[in-house]
């Protein structure tokens, strides 16, 4: 694993700071709405610096990210041990062109609570005991089991709620 990475997953575990997942989990699309409300299509496209992502895209990539890790809890569960292979989110943002079309906000922002609650509908319909115990083998990271990226989307969602305050800060908006 690379420096790089085990930094990350360090920082999303502190902000996570110990809470539930499966708490944080649900709460994340209404804290995600309130933070994006009012905000103009151009505010939301703006970049905070160059090479860095627009609030648009981050909302786009967590459609993508809902997409992804619905079918890594999946493989996990029903399939223990399998690869769960890695993607790069810097070019399924880039190919999506989530900042040049004329996304919604709104529109994005209802995928993404969407598809969570089929996510937490699935977590939460699985035995007890499975999350602890199914995993998958990603090919990055290595074991993971659904509590483990419980974890990772909790401490991901939190990660990106704060990018988009500190974007809506620095406009002023």
């Amino acid at each position: 694993m690379s420096p790089e990475l085990k930094a990350y997953l360090k920082k999303t575990d502190d902000l996570r700071a110990g809470r539930d997942p499966m708490t944080l989990m649900r709460g994340a699309p209404a804290r995600l709405a309130r933070a994006v409300k009012g905000l103009s299509g151009a505010t939301l496209r703006r970049r905070p610096a160059p090479g860095k992502w627009c609030i648009q895209e981050i909302l786009g990539h967590l459609v993508d990210t809902e997409v992804v890790y619905g079918y890594r809890y999946r493989m996990a569960n029903m399939q223990p041990g399998s690869p769960i292979q890695g993607y790069d989110q810097e070019q399924w943002v880039r190919e999506a062109n989530y900042r040049g079309r004329k996304w919604s906000a709104t529109k994005l922002l209802a995928q993404v609570a969407d598809l969570r609650r089929a996510t937490l509908y699935y977590l939460e319909s699985m035995p007890r005991g499975s999350a602890t115990k199914r995993y998958g083998m990603h090919t990055e990271r290595g074991k993971e089991t659904v509590r483990r990226i419980q974890e990772l989307i909790a401490g991901h969602d939190i990660n990106h709620l704060e990018q988009i305050k500190a974007i809506r800060k620095k406009f002023g908006r």
